[in-house]
């Protein structure tokens, strides 16, 4: 079978895919993965085919951070026409390699168009749940994961965004002569322990949990001696860079420095800056990124900017989150956990400071329990060979 996967977006939207990509090459399957120029290098791998996307998403938060402002007045001059390039190429790309399967991000808007076209299976990979409408709880990327019977309508702001796209999926349906450009399945990649399977979903959408792979990294020997040495609290915010990035790191050292805690503070794409006063500091470790995987069973807490990747690791690692939202489904997630008694309320940047932090790290403390017991149910997902096998059924019993 041969397979081709495509993401664009935050790292968080590229650990998925590329884990996917691993473990189906390593099963036998002709694989090919596009994803944009800055993860090309970690995405190259003899076991399958890597393919460039033009352009990348890293420059406009190195530039715009999670600036709406800022973002929005990029998006006609510079952001725009970098997507309409990329959904050019991913049309091509597919068209040359014939996949039988297409694993598309919502952003692949052209992906699912050319998959009808070959009659190939195309399958919308919602790592996030914000397309597949339901009435048990409002589309993520709103502050709240219940609107009550308003549910369903939050997800028509997305197709809303899809418009923004139209002159270009609408020209290459009408070059390929593809009426129905709909998906033939879709899967959450959220651990069912963390979102049941809505009763109102159509047949062909599943929740199949996580796509993810134990990474093969160990904790350096620094990093093992620090956290061995007392209770430590990890911070990072991965992609995320708002704000001023060393006040944000100050607040954080801070915190622990008054409750005689320990912390690793990981850069990430530049959303924690080491402040110079605090370089020397033995109870400080300022690192590029670690493994989550590796790391946080062995911290207190995690304070971290509430992305889906961040949320399912604190969780499988039976650690408390302390979450610290930016945008999109940031909020969603910090509420849905608030909701399930996993943890405390988000703490918005508007009210970071340090004794609201201190208050929040006191407050993990009863959250551990059910943490913890909801980590025995998350450590069994295996959303990679869950999904393989809804293809291999979906192959064998239908036609596209």
């Amino acid at each position: 079978m041969k397979i081709y996967l495509v993401t664009t977006g935050s790292r968080g939207d590229f650990e998925p895919f590329l884990a996917f990509s691993k473990i189906a090459a390593s099963k036998g399957y002709d694989v090919y993965l596009a994803v944009t120029e800055e993860f090309v290098t970690e995405a190259k791998n003899e076991d399958f085919t890597t393919l460039v996307l033009p352009g990348t998403i890293k420059q406009f938060v190195d530039t715009n951070g999670v600036s709406v402002i800022k973002n929005s007045l990029d998006f006609l001059p510079n952001v725009r026409p970098m997507i309409v390039k990329i959904l050019e190429v991913i049309s091509q790309q597919i068209l040359e390699i014939k996949p039988d399967v297409v694993f598309y991000h919502p952003t692949a808007l052209t992906a699912p168009i050319t998959a009808k076209y070959l009659k190939a299976l195309s399958v919308l990979v919602e790592i996030i749940p914000v397309l597949s409408p339901t009435r048990e709880f409002a589309s993520a990327g709103l502050w709240t994961s219940d609107f009550k019977f308003l549910n369903k309508l939050t997800y028509k702001g997305i197709k809303l965004a899809e418009k923004l796209f139209f002159l270009e999926t609408n020209k290459l349906a009408k070059k390929l002569n593809v009426t129905n450009r709909n998906h033939d399945l879709a899967v959450s990649l959220v651990s069912p322990a963390l979102l049941k399977r809505p009763k109102d979903w159509p047949d062909n959408s599943y929740v199949v949990g996580p796509w993810h792979q134990q990474k093969e990294e160990e904790l350096s020997s620094e990093i093992l001696e620090f956290v061995n040495k007392k209770p430590t609290i990890y911070a990072g915010f991965g992609s995320m860079k708002k704000g001023q990035p060393e006040k944000l790191a100050r607040t954080i050292i801070q915190a622990c420095e008054d409750l005689g805690l320990q912390v690793v503070l990981s850069k990430g794409w530049g959303g924690l800056e080491i402040p110079a006063e605090y370089e020397q500091a033995d109870f400080v470790k300022f690192v590029e990124s670690v493994s989550h995987t590796k790391l946080f069973p062995k911290v207190k807490a995690i304070i971290h900017h509430g992305g889906v990747g961040t949320v399912h690791a604190a969780l499988r690692a039976g650690t408390p989150s302390i979450i610290v939202p930016f945008i999109v489904d940031q909020p969603w997630w910090a509420d849905r956990l608030h909701r399930l008694g996993l943890g405390p309320k988000s703490l918005p940047l508007r009210k970071f400071n340090k004794a609201n932090l201190i208050n929040r790290i006191k407050e993990t403390e009863k959250y551990k329990d059910e943490v913890q017991n909801i980590s025995q149910e998350m450590i069994k997902d295996d959303g990679v060979n869950v999904t393989l096998e809804l293809v291999k059924k979906h192959l064998n019993n239908q036609e596209f």
